[in-house]
C-alpha cells in the first residue's frame, strides 16, 4: 500500500512472459482498472524464432467487448501459429486480422445480444527478417530506439482525423470528450481495411503494444519517459501498469482497462538499417483519411 492507501496492483493480473528467444524478450500484463469488466485481451506465440504479439481492446455492452477481443486474439494467434515460419509475411498478418474480423462478425450475426460488438487490434510479428505490424482502431504500437520514439501508429479515430486536418493538436485530441469515437474496428463490418507495415529493428529497440487505457492516461512526452523507466521488459511492464493504475485511482478510480506488451529486441533484423526510410513512408500513410465511424463503448 502507498501512503494514501492506494494499492497500485489492485485489479492487475499477473505479469506473463510471452516469448523469450534470440529476437526478443516479450512480456505482457492486463488489468480491469476502474471498470466492471476487463474488455482487453492480449497474447502471443513463438513460431521458431518468430514472435507474434497482439493486444485488443473490445467495445460493446452485454459482454460483447470482452467476447470480441478474446475472439480476435485467439484467431490472430491461431492463424499465425498454423503458418510455417518460412511463409510468414505481410500477407499472413493481413489474413490473420481478416480471419479475426470475420469470426467476430459471424458470432455477432448468430447471437443478437452481441450485435455491434467489436474490438481494436494491434499486431506485431517479429521475424528474423523484419517486423510486420498492423493496427485497427486506437490501440497503439510504439517503436523506441535509444529511448526515443522512432515509430508510432496513427489512431483510427475521429479526433485524429481532426489532428490530420490541422484542426487540433494530438494533446487536444487526447483530452477531447470525443476521443472514444473510433473509425475502424474488427467485427463491425464483413471486411476491414488495414495497412501492414514492414519495419527493420535494431538491438536495444523496444516495441510497446498498448490499449488507450495506457497511452491516453498522460501526455505523450510523459508516456515516452514512462516507457523507458526500466531496463528489462518484465520490470517495464510492472512499473508501467502499476503507475497508470495508481494514477487512475488517484483521479477517481473510474479509469479504463489497461493492457500492455513490452518486447525488448536482442538483435538486428536482416533488413538493413538504411531501410528505416520506410518508417517515414509508413508514418505518412498513417495520415490518410479514414471513412466511417463506430463509437467505442466501454
Amino acid at each position: 500500500m502507498t501512503e494514501n492507501n492506494i494499492n497500485p496492483t489492485a485489479g492487475l493480473e499477473e505479469i506473463r512472459t510471452i516469448a523469450s528467444c534470440n529476437i526478443c524478450e516479450a512480456v505482457g500484463r492486463t488489468g480491469i482498472g476502474g471498470r466492471k469488466e476487463n474488455q482487453d485481451s492480449y497474447n502471443g506465440v513463438r513460431i521458431g524464432e518468430t514472435v507474434v504479439l497482439t493486444v485488443c481492446d473490445g467495445m460493446g455492452g452485454m459482454n460483447g467487448g470482452q467476447t470480441a477481443s478474446r475472439i480476435a486474439v485467439a484467431e490472430i494467434v491461431q492463424t499465425m501459429n498454423e503458418t510455417p515460419e518460412e511463409e510468414i509475411s505481410a500477407d499472413t498478418v493481413r489474413l490473420a486480422v481478416e480471419n479475426a474480423n470475420a469470426a467476430i462478425y459471424r458470432r455477432a450475426m448468430n447471437e443478437p445480444q452481441l450485435r455491434g460488438m467489436g474490438t481494436t487490434a494491434t499486431v506485431v510479428v517479429l521475424s528474423p527478417k523484419a517486423a510486420y505490424i498492423t493496427h485497427i482502431g486506437d490501440s497503439r504500437i510504439y517503436l523506441l530506439h535509444k529511448g526515443k520514439k522512432e515509430f508510432r501508429t496513427f489512431d483510427h479515430s475521429k479526433v485524429f482525423e481532426m489532428v490530420e486536418q490541422g484542426m487540433i493538436s494530438e494533446e487536444q485530441a487526447r483530452q477531447s470528450s470525443f476521443s472514444n469515437i473510433i473509425t475502424r474496428a474488427l467485427g463491425i463490418r464483413p471486411q476491414v481495411e488495414m495497412t501492414v507495415e514492414i519495419l527493420p529493428y535494431r538491438k536495444g529497440d523496444r516495441f510497446i503494444l498498448c490499449c488507450d487505457g495506457i497511452w491516453n492516461a498522460k501526455p505523450e512526452p510523459e508516456m515516452i519517459k514512462l516507457f523507458n523507466e526500466c531496463k528489462t521488459a518484465i520490470d517495464e511492464v510492472k512499473v508501467l501498469t502499476e503507475t497508470i493504475n495508481a494514477y487512475g485511482m488517484e483521479i477517481g478510480g473510474e479509469h479504463d482497462n489497461l493492457t500492455a506488451i513490452v518486447a525488448d529486441i536482442k538483435c538486428n533484423s536482416k533488413m538493413q538499417h538504411s531501410c528505416f526510410k520506410l518508417v517515414g513512408r509508413a508514418l505518412g500513410r498513417q495520415w490518410q483519411r479514414i471513412k466511417g465511424t463506430c463509437k467505442k463503448k466501454k
